[in-house]
C-alpha cells in the first residue's frame, strides 16, 4: 500500500514537469507500459502510470476550460452564480463567478467589481453581469508568486472585471438554507461581534476567509511558524472530529444497554465524521479542509469497520484518495506540509517515544525539524522559535479558540446573543496569544531567511533530517549533523569584482530594475501599487530574497508616477535602505535629489547619473532620473520615462558618450520617446521594453518598435518574456534570460497570447 501510494504520487508529480502538453505518442507509450505492468504484476509501476494518466486527464481538462484567446479582452453579458463570499478591499469587490454552461466560457471566473453598489452581491445569488474577461496571466519573476499556477490549481479559467455596473442585475437571491448564505451571514456576525484587531484571525479560523489579514499579521505568523493555525486543515478538522468523538462516545456510555448493541467507539466515530463534515462545510469545502476530511474519514471508517490498520497504511490510503479527488493538489505547499506533519507525528509517537514530561514540546520540536526541508524549498525560510511559539499557540487555539468558534457557529442558529458572546470570548483568548506571538516575532534571529537553494542542498538537508529523526539506537545518526553543513555554510552566487548582474523585473505596466555587484544592491524604480497590492512587496522584495540580498544600498525613484514609485514605501518599510535618490525627493523620506554629475563606484563597477541637471524644467516624465552603469564588458542605460525633450538634452550634452550596449527603452516605448537621434546616440545592441501585457496605452507603439528594428537592434518585452536577466561579465553572450520561457510549465501562458 505504501509503495503504491508513493508511486501514484510520483506519477502525479511527473506529468506536471512537462513544459507543454504531452502528445498522443507519450500517452500511447504510457498505456502500453501500464498493460505490461498489469500482466507482470508490477503494481508499483501500475500505480505510477495510473498517477501520470489521471493527473494528465485533469490537466488537459483544466487547460481546455481556460478562456480562449479569441474571447479575451471582449465585453460579454453573462448570467450565473456568485460562487464564494465576496471580499471587499478598498473600493473593490472580488468574487468567484460560475457562468451558465451555455456561454461556453470558463467554468469558474475570478471577477473584480470596482466601486460596487451599496447593496453588494452575496454568495449563492444569481446575477446578470456585463464583464470583460481575459485568460489567466500573471507576472513572472525569480522568487515571485506563480499567479498562473495558482489559478490553474484552483481551476479558475478566466479573470476579469465588471464593465457596465449600472446594467448589473440580481436575478435571484440565494435560498436561506443555502450553505453559502449561512456562511456569509456568519461572516457578518463575526464582523460585528469581534474587535478590529482579531476580526481577520477569527474569520480565518471559523470560515477559512483570510483575505482581510494584514501583511503585518502574516509576517508575525510566518516568523513564529504559526501560519498553519490559520489554514482550516488537518489540525482544525481533526479537533472538530476529536470533540465529536468524545461527545458521541460519552453520551452513548450513559446508556449501558446501548453499548451492548453498539460499542461507544463506533458511535464516537459517527459523531466525529459529522463534526468534521460540519467544520469542512463551514470552511467552504476548501481544498485543505477537504484533504483533512478525507484523512479523518479513512481513520473513522476503520473504527466503524472494526478493523485495525497500520498507521502508515491509513496515511497511504488517505494520500491515494486525496490525489484521486484532486491530483493537482501536489502543486500546493499545503499538501506536502499537511501529509508530512501527520507522518512525522505518527512516526515520532511510534518510534521516538518522547519523555512524558516533555511529550508536547518534543512533538513540536520534531515537527519543526522534519518540516525544515519543505519550508526551505517552498518559502526559503524557517522559524527558529516555532516549537516555543506552537507550545502555547496550538493548545490555546485547539482547546479554547476553535471549540468556542464551533460552539458559537452552532448556537448562532438558536440565539444570536449567545453566539456573539462566545465569539467575544474567543477574541479575548486571541488577545493574549497575539501579544505572545508578536513578542516572539520581534526577537533577534527569530526567523531564518535564505536565498533559493540548489536542489542538492535540499537533498542533503532531507537526508540530515531523516537521520536525526531515525529511531534511537540506529548507528551513525550523528552523520545527520554533517549533512547539515552545506546548508549552514551556503551563500548565494554573486558577481565577481568588476562584474554586475541586471534584472528588468516584470511588474505589469510599470518599471522596476535591479543592479547587483559583488557587495552592493541598487533598485531603480519599484513598479505600481493598487489598493493593498504593490509590486515592491510582491515582486522586488522576493527577487532580492531570491538572491540572498536583504539590504538595498541605493534606491532610485526616477519620478513620481505610480507605475514607478508605487512599491517604494513597502520596500522602505520592510528592508534596510541606505540611500535614496529621486527627482521627487519630497515624496520620499529621507531622500536626496538625483542630479547629473553624481557618480560612484561599487566593486569595480561605475555608476553615473546623467540627468536631470539643475534648471532642467518640464513634466514629471521629463525630469526622470537617468542612470548609466558600466564596466569593461558593457554599459547599461536606465532612462525612466523621459520623452523627446529630455532625449534632445541628453544627446546635446553627451553625444556619443551616451553609447550603451543595453538600453531600457524610455517611457515603456511610448511614441513620445525613442527619437531617432537618441537611439543613434545610444546605439544599443539590445533594447528592453518594460510594459504590461495588452496594456491600455498600446505600449510599445508600432512606430517605436520599427525604429529599433530598422537599426537591427534586438528587442525584448517584459510583457511577453517576464523578467529579463542579464549578466555583464566576460562569459555572457549578452542575450537576456527570459524568465517566462525559462520557467515554463504546462499552465504558463505563451509569450504572445
Amino acid at each position: 500500500m505504501v509503495y503504491s501510494a508513493i508511486a501514484f504520487l510520483l506519477g502525479c508529480i511527473g506529468i506536471l514537469q512537462f513544459s507543454s502538453s504531452p502528445g498522443w505518442p507519450v500517452w500511447a507509450v504510457a498505456v502500453v507500459i501500464l498493460l505490461s505492468a498489469l500482466r507482470y504484476r508490477q503494481y508499483w509501476l501500475v500505480a505510477f502510470i495510473a498517477g501520470c494518466l489521471w493527473a494528465g486527464m485533469q490537466t488537459q481538462s483544466r487547460l481546455a476550460d481556460q478562456l480562449s484567446s479569441d474571447q479575451s479582452g471582449k465585453d460579454v453579458t453573462i448570467t450565473g452564480y456568485i460562487a464564494d463570499i465576496p471580499q471587499v478591499e478598498n473600493q473593490r469587490l472580488r468574487f468567484l463567478f460560475e457562468p451558465d454552461p451555455h456561454f461556453n466560457l470558463a467554468n469558474k471566473i475570478r471577477l473584480n467589481w470596482y466601486f460596487p453598489p451599496a447593496k453588494k452581491p452575496r454568495t449563492g445569488e444569481y446575477w446578470r453581469l456585463t464583464v470583460r474577461l481575459k485568460s489567466p496571466r500573471g507576472m513572472h519573476n525569480p522568487g515571485g508568486f506563480d499567479y498562473e499556477g495558482w489559478l490553474f490549481q484552483q481551476a479558475i479559467g478566466a479573470t476579469g472585471y465588471i464593465r457596465e455596473p449600472d446594467t448589473a442585475e440580481r436575478l435571484a437571491r440565494a435560498p436561506s438554507w443555502h450553505l453559502s448564505a449561512f456562511r456569509e451571514g456568519l461572516l457578518q456576525d463575526l464582523q460585528t461581534a469581534t474587535s478590529r484587531q482579531h476580526q481577520a484571525l477569527i474569520e480565518g479560523l471559523t470560515l477559512g476567509v483570510r483575505d482581510n489579514m494584514t501583511a503585518q499579521q502574516w509576517q508575525t505568523l510566518r516568523h513564529t511558524g504559526t501560519a498553519h493555525l490559520l489554514a482550516i486543515s488537518g489540525l482544525h478538522i481533526g479537533l472538530a472530529a476529536m470533540f465529536g468523538f468524545f461527545i458521541g462516545a460519552g453520551l452513548w456510555r450513559i446508556m449501558p444497554t446501548a453499548c451492548l448493541r453498539l460499542p461507544a467507539r463506533q458511535i464516537g466515530a459517527i459523531f466525529a465524521l459529522i463534526f468534521a463534515l460540519f467544520y469542512t462545510l463551514l470552511a467552504g469545502m476548501s481544498v485543505p479542509s477537504q484533504r483533512a476530511l478525507i484523512m479523518i474519514s479513512v481513520a473513522m471508517l476503520a473504527i466503524l469497520c472494526r478493523q485495525r490498520f497500520r498507521s502508515s497504511h491509513l496515511l497511504a490510503l488517505s494520500l491515494i484518495l486525496v490525489l484521486l479527488v484532486d491530483p493537482l493538489a501536489v502543486m500546493g505547499a499545503g499538501f506536502w506540509l499537511s501529509f508530512a506533519a501527520v507522518g512525522i507525528i505518527l512516526y515520532v509517537s511510534q518510534y521516538r517515544h518522547p519523555r512524558p514530561r516533555f511529550h508536547w514540546l518534543g512533538i513540536h520540536v520534531w515537527i519543526a525539524l522534519g518540516l525544515t526541508p519543505l519550508l526551505l524549498l517552498f518559502f526559503q525560510s524557517s522559524s527558529i522559535i516555532s516549537p516555543v511559539a506552537n507550545l502555547l499557540a496550538v493548545p490555546l487555539v485547539s482547546l479554547i479558540v476553535v471549540p468556542l468558534l464551533l460552539a458559537a457557529s452552532l448556537l448562532r442558529m438558536l440565539s444570536d446573543s449567545l453566539g456573539n458572546y462566545l465569539f467575544e470570548l474567543a477574541d479575548l483568548a486571541l488577545t493574549g496569544l497575539w501579544k505572545w506571538l508578536t513578542w516572539l516575532a520581534e526577537l533577534p534571529a527569530a526567523h531564518w531567511q535564505v536565498p533559493v537553494l540548489p536542489e542538492w542542498i535540499i537533498i542533503f538537508t532531507t537526508l540530515a533530517v531523516t537521520l536525526l529523526l531515525a529511531p534511537k539506537g540506529l548507528p551513525h545518526r550523528w552523520l545527520g549533523l554533517l549533512f547539515l553543513l552545506p546548508l549552514s555554510t551556503y551563500s548565494a552566487p554573486r558577481p565577481e569584482p568588476g562584474e554586475f548582474w541586471f534584472a528588468l523585473l516584470d511588474v505589469g505596466q510599470g518599471l522596476s530594475a535591479v543592479v547587483i555587484t559583488q557587495q552592493h544592491t541598487l533598485v531603480f524604480d519599484t513598479g505600481p501599487a493598487f489598493g493593498d497590492f504593490n509590486t515592491g512587496d510582491a515582486v522586488v522584495k522576493p527577487y532580492l530574497q531570491y538572491l540572498g540580498r536583504n539590504q538595498i544600498d541605493k534606491l532610485i525613484i526616477s519620478h513620481g508616477d505610480n507605475d514607478h514609485i508605487g512599491g517604494a514605501q513597502a520596500l522602505m518599510t520592510t528592508l534596510s535602505v541606505t540611500d535614496i535618490l529621486s527627482s521627487v525627493p519630497e515624496k520620499l523620506t529621507p531622500a536626496r535629489s538625483c542630479e547629473a554629475g553624481q557618480s560612484w563606484q561599487w566593486d569595480g563597477v561605475n555608476f553615473d547619473m546623467l540627468y536631470p541637471s539643475k534648471g532642467d524644467d518640464g513634466s514629471s516624465n521629463d525630469r526622470s532620473c537617468v542612470l548609466k552603469v558600466g564596466n569593461a564588458n558593457g554599459q547599461l542605460l536606465l532612462t525612466g520615462d523621459i520623452e523627446a525633450i529630455s532625449e534632445h538634452r541628453l544627446v546635446k550634452r553627451f553625444g556619443s558618450q551616451l553609447a550603451a550596449s543595453v538600453l531600457v527603452v524610455p517611457h515603456h516605448g511610448s511614441r513620445s520617446s525613442s527619437t531617432a537621434a537618441f537611439i543613434d546616440a545610444v546605439s544599443p545592441d539590445i533594447a528592453l521594453f518594460a510594459n504590461g501585457f495588452a496594456n491600455r496605452f498600446g505600449f510599445p507603439a508600432a512606430q517605436v518598435k520599427q525604429r529599433y528594428a530598422k537599426r537591427h537592434i534586438l528587442t525584448w518585452q517584459t510583457a511577453n518574456s517576464g523578467a529579463l536577466l542579464l549578466r555583464f561579465d566576460a562569459q555572457s553572450d549578452r542575450r537576456p534570460v527570459e524568465w517566462r520561457r525559462h520557467q515554463r510549465r504546462l499552465w504558463t501562458a505563451t509569450a504572445t497570447d
